[in-house]
């Protein structure tokens, strides 16, 4: 009785031909006119940041409290080895502070002297955008509700505000928070 021996390189190499043999067409994607970056909600309003100014989304650190700084600073917190302070951005913005919940995260960003972690009501993940989408921000909306975003993008029923951490992180009034 003869055993019809296949040889495994051989195998191989005919699975390889076959498959080289099998054209796929790969639709080729704009990139160019998108830009992308991370969506969260604070309050009602959506937000999202360039996703090269995040360095990584996370559950709320612990933090440690600083005496005489401004409630929404809710303290330091230590990220691998790294002390940031810890924004309560809905604080900040709108003198409410953030309700903790299961959906609540920080949003850790890269600034000129290191980083800084802003909590967020909820954190939707990657929001990708074409440029047409792309509008100026009304005049008749209320300052404080789009404040730090200067264009947003439209995205079915959804506005998507751009936070400008450059904005955020040159503002005096983010900058002292010292408490008076």
């Amino acid at each position: 009785m003869l055993k019809n021996s296949v040889k495994p390189f051989e195998l191989l190499t005919e699975y390889e031909r076959l498959s080289l043999k099998h054209k796929v067409e790969v639709q080729k994607v704009e990139v160019k006119n998108q830009w992308s970056g991370v969506g969260f909600k604070i309050d009602e309003i959506n937000y999202v940041l360039a996703i090269d100014k995040i360095v990584e989304v996370l559950i709320i650190a612990e933090t440690t409290k600083i005496p005489g700084i401004a409630p929404w600073v809710l303290g330091l917190g230590n990220i691998r080895g790294n002390l940031l302070p810890i924004i309560d951005f809905k604080a900040f913005l709108y003198k409410k502070p953030t309700k903790i919940t299961a959906h609540t995260r920080m949003v850790v960003i890269n600034q000129l002297v290191g980083q800084i972690g802003l909590v967020v009501d909820e954190v939707f993940g990657q929001k990708h955008f074409l440029k047409k989408q792309i509008q100026k921000q009304s005049k008749s909306k209320k300052k404080e509700d789009v404040k730090y975003s200067n264009i947003a993008y439209k995205e079915e029923e959804s506005v998507w505000n751009v936070l400008e951490d450059e904005l955020l992180i040159n503002d005096s009034a983010f900058q002292n928070a010292a408490v008076v």
